[in-house]
């Protein structure tokens, strides 16, 4: 099943490059700087939409110590939040690529859960190492 998994991690990176690429030259000339920064947040999305499936791929195949640390977790929060923008963005709005959407946001899922976890263990391992909620 892992292997499956992957293909298809695989399969959605690929079909998410070529997104990419034509949102990238489909980018309009900005007018004022809310246009250009607008454009830069498309640009940046569309890079964390990537970099998405490469922390997918990292969280779902290896279970390294270096996933339990706080700050990286929070770093990976941002990227896949903003990874989310663009596959929700080309769900309702644009809808095109939507199988790649789909499998998108359900890895975004995927490491929401993760994320969540390895933080609330964080959490609860902080509190009980204190010695506060010993009774």
């Amino acid at each position: 099943m892992r292997i499956a998994i992957n293909i298809i991690a695989i399969f959605a990176f690929i079909m998410q490059s070529i997104s990419f690429v034509f949102g990238a030259l489909n980018l309009r000339r900005p007018e004022c700087v809310i246009d250009s920064i607008y454009n830069h947040f498309i640009f940046i999305s569309f890079l964390c939409s990537q970099v998405t499936v490469v922390i997918f791929i990292a969280i779902y195949n290896f279970d390294l110590k270096a996933h339990r640390i706080k700050l990286l977790n929070y770093i990976y929060l941002i990227i896949v939040m903003l990874g989310s923008y663009i596959h929700i963005t080309q769900l309702i709005v644009f809808n095109d690529f939507i199988l790649t959407s789909c499998i998108l946001l359900f890895f975004d899922c995927y490491i929401f859960r993760k994320i969540h976890h390895n933080l609330r263990n964080h959490a609860s391992n902080h509190w009980g190492d204190s010695g506060l909620n010993q009774g």
